[in-house]
């Protein structure tokens, strides 16, 4: 399949975005010498639907966006990932992506227990095809050694691979290099002019501090079953590995796509180094002492960061300031609140998705300005586990994320989301404002 194709898909909507001035609108504060606007973007996980979410950056990066934070889960680490490693913030990524991704081997990440391994394969395909219950069972059993011998359908070898080889290759190998990558700040880097007044008295700056190469703009979220952690890395790596600068961020990649059963979970061996490392998991990880009876385990077991928070549109958020730049979020999915539980199958996939939507909720409960910054892509006719796309799936869910973000573009408005945080935050204050007594 060729990149092209999915360019010439989005033909139409790209020249909507010119005809409207789209291109030409606020959404930051944020600003460089060429004129491009930063914000952050946070990404749902959803298995192959990721598809979606480059039409969606696609879009953005024609309007003049480029990103900072870059955050998700699974398929949304994924994308987040490999835009944080093509290229500085002030260059645009889509393009290259959507190269890589046009000749992914999606099918082979579908890689079995073995290279010999035919079973996991057919059972996967027989499974999207709804069987009866007598030949689901039939297949079942042939995976059977599967879940013994790796705990999943899938070593995700190949995936780690991919990732390592070809989306981040010999440059960006360590994680170091990453981050003097995404630390690298744009020439021009400023606030906008006319917002300085504003942002000294509701940011706390006077002036806009350049990007830090040894802070972290990336969040993979990855679920840490052994020590019922939610981990954001490479922010909290150092819980395991103590020379944090040479992981490969491929691994982390890998940690957060271990969907539980599909792909076989990573383990890391695991053990307190000294004090300082306790520190770290009292200051991290949320350990206290009563905690510490038989802590930590032999190794730490990854799995699908998605079963705690598919939608991590936290991860960049300050409750107290009125940002500088929106921190934009994309689910691939709308949010359904309303099942009719019919049967043990339905009972088992709502309570996997209830767990992992849950924190999600809340937090944009808590937060309902939040609304204005999370668009949703229409990816209900698609399934989440399908490596077996066609090419005209892949053009589908490529023209849905870039419809979304026209759509998401010709809604937003920065200085009413601004309002909004400003007063969200004088209420409080307000609250918390200590209270006097008459005399």
């Amino acid at each position: 399949m060729q990149a092209q194709q999915f360019f010439d898909c989005v033909k139409p909507t790209v020249a909507l975005l010119k005809a409207r001035g789209l291109d030409q609108r606020i959404y930051s504060d944020v600003v460089d010498a060429a004129g491009h606007q930063y914000v952050d973007l946070v990404m749902e996980g959803g298995g192959v639907l990721g598809v979606a979410l480059l039409g969606y950056v696609y879009i953005l990066e024609q309007a003049g966006l480029r990103f900072s934070g870059l955050g998700g889960a699974s398929a949304g680490s994924i994308t987040a990932l490999a835009l944080a490693a093509l290229g500085t913030p002030a260059e645009a990524k889509s393009e290259r992506l959507t190269e890589i991704v046009a000749n992914m081997p999606m099918a082979s990440f579908v890689d079995g227990k073995d290279d010999d391994d035919d079973d996991a394969p057919d059972f996967i395909d027989t499974m999207l095809k709804r069987p009866g219950l007598a030949k689901g069972i039939w297949k079942a059993m042939q995976v059977v050694d599967n879940m013994n011998e790796i705990h999943g359908l899938n070593r995700g070898e190949r995936f780690h691979a991919w990732m390592r080889d070809v989306v981040l290759g010999k440059e960006v190998a360590t994680t170091s290099a990453l981050r003097a990558r995404m630390g690298t700040t744009p020439a021009g880097w400023r606030l906008r002019d006319g917002t300085r007044h504003r942002a000294s008295q509701l940011d706390g700056a006077d002036a806009l501090p350049p990007l830090d190469p040894a802070k972290d703009y990336l969040c993979v979220v990855a679920a840490d079953i052994a020590t019922e952690t939610k981990v954001e890395f490479p922010r909290m790596a150092a819980l395991y590995w103590a020379d944090v600068g040479a992981v490969n961020p491929a691994d982390y990649a890998r940690c957060s796509m271990s969907i539980p059963l599909f792909f076989k979970p990573v383990r890391v061996p695991l053990s307190l180094r000294d004090e300082g490392h306790l520190k770290q998991w009292e200051d991290m990880g949320g350990l206290v002492a009563d905690d510490n009876i038989g802590f930590p385990p032999p190794e730490a077991v990854f799995v699908d960061g998605g079963v705690l928070s598919n939608f991590p549109i936290d991860v960049f958020h300050s409750t107290h300031k009125v940002p500088t730049r929106p921190t934009f979020g994309v689910k691939l999915q709308w949010d359904e609140r309303a099942h009719t539980i019919t049967g043990a199958l339905k009972l088992i996939t709502q309570t996997f998705n209830s767990s992992r939507h849950c924190l999600d909720y809340e937090f944009i409960r808590k937060n309902p300005d939040f609304r204005q910054l999370v668009a949703y892509i229409d990816t209900a006719d698609h399934d989440w586990l399908n490596f077996q796309l066609s090419d005209a799936a892949k053009l589908d869910l490529f023209d849905r994320g870039a419809k979304t973000a026209l759509e998401f573009l010709e809604g937003f408005d920065w200085e009413r989301y601004k309002d909004t945080r400003a007063s969200l935050i004088g209420a409080y204050q307000e609250a918390w404002r200590p209270k006097t007594t008459p005399v």
